[in-house]
């Protein structure tokens, strides 16, 4: 039996891969035409030594994975469908993607007085979602609004999910205020006993 061989086959069984692969490759050539036994022994030492770098490479392809990024579960967080009545907010351009909630003391250009849930799984259509959020809106404007305040200076508002955000899981309507000369300092809410 060749000594080489059987180094091959032990290095190849211990993960020694670099003697494995050499000493197996020797001891093909010494056991070539059957001059001296072991051949078999070679062979084995370098199959082990390829499932080792097999191995090898799996291990390290799943180590240097990059980490999946965690999805937001609540994609409309941070949106102005996640406000509630009372915030007081100050939202992106286009008033929908990004609202920022703050003390209705200091400057905010919105002020939310109402919200509700519109019902149904199908997109109702924006013709459809504009009449429900008006009549809905308009229906809470005197509940929430303090008397006292002059209304020539306020605008009230709605928004209602485009088809974008009602396929993202959006139904609510967003019932705001907003002044017409600028942003809004305190609140315009009825002060309640």
């Amino acid at each position: 039996m060749d000594a080489v061989a059987v180094v091959a086959v032990a290095s190849g069984i211990i993960a020694a891969v670099p003697v494995a692969a050499v000493t197996g490759i020797v001891a093909l050539a010494r056991t070539r035409q059957g001059r001296r036994r072991g051949r078999g022994l070679a062979v084995t030492g370098l199959l082990l030594t390829g499932v080792w770098l097999v191995a090898g490479a799996l291990v390290l392809a799943l180590l240097l994975r990059p980490a999946p990024l965690p999805r937001d579960p609540h994609p409309l967080r941070g949106t102005i469908f996640a406000l509630r009545t009372g915030d007081c907010a100050n939202t992106a351009r286009n008033g929908v993607s990004a609202a920022h909630v703050v003390p209705c003391r200091q400057l905010h250009q919105d002020e939310i007085y109402g919200t509700f849930r519109m019902a149904g799984t199908r997109w109702p259509g924006t013709t459809a979602l504009a009449k429900v959020a008006r009549l809905g809106c308009a229906s809470r404007l005197a509940g929430y609004l303090d008397p006292q305040i002059a209304p020539a200076g306020l605008t009230e508002t709605y928004i209602f999910p485009d088809q974008g955000a009602w396929q993202a899981g959006a139904r609510t309507v967003v019932c705001e205020i907003r002044g017409t000369a600028g942003p809004l300092t305190g609140s315009v809410r009825k002060l309640t006993g």
